[in-house]
C-alpha cells in the first residue's frame, strides 16, 4: 500500500524551484532560496494545519524568504551609502 504523507515536501521541489526562478530572476540564487523556504518550513512544522494545502503553505515560506531578504538587501545597500558619505573622501 503506497500512501503518500500529507507532509511530502519532495513532491513540491519542482513547483517551489519554478517559483523561485519567477521571484529571483537568477538561477543562481534558485536553490539559495528553495533551501531558506525548506529550512524554514522545517522549523515550523508545527504550525502546518492538518489538512492544509501543502504547496500553499510553502509557497508562501518561499514568497515571505524572498521578501525578507530583499529587504535586507535594501537595508545593507543603504548603509554601505551612509557609510561612503560619512567617509572621509580620498585627496
Amino acid at each position: 500500500m503506497d500512501r503518500k504523507s500529507p507532509f511530502d515536501i519532495m513532491a513540491q521541489l519542482g513547483s517551489l524551484r519554478r517559483y523561485a526562478r519567477v521571484l529571483t530572476r537568477n538561477d543562481a540564487d534558485v536553490e539559495d532560496l528553495v533551501q531558506d523556504a525548506l529550512l524554514r518550513a522545517h522549523e515550523r512544522r508545527d504550525s502546518f494545519r492538518k489538512g492544509g494545502d501543502l504547496r500553499l503553505w510553502l509557497m508562501s515560506i518561499l514568497h515571505n524568504a524572498f521578501i525578507d531578504g530583499a529587504r535586507a538587501r535594501r537595508a545593507e545597500r543603504q548603509r554601505e551609502t551612509a557609510a561612503a558619505r560619512l567617509a572621509p573622501q580620498a585627496l
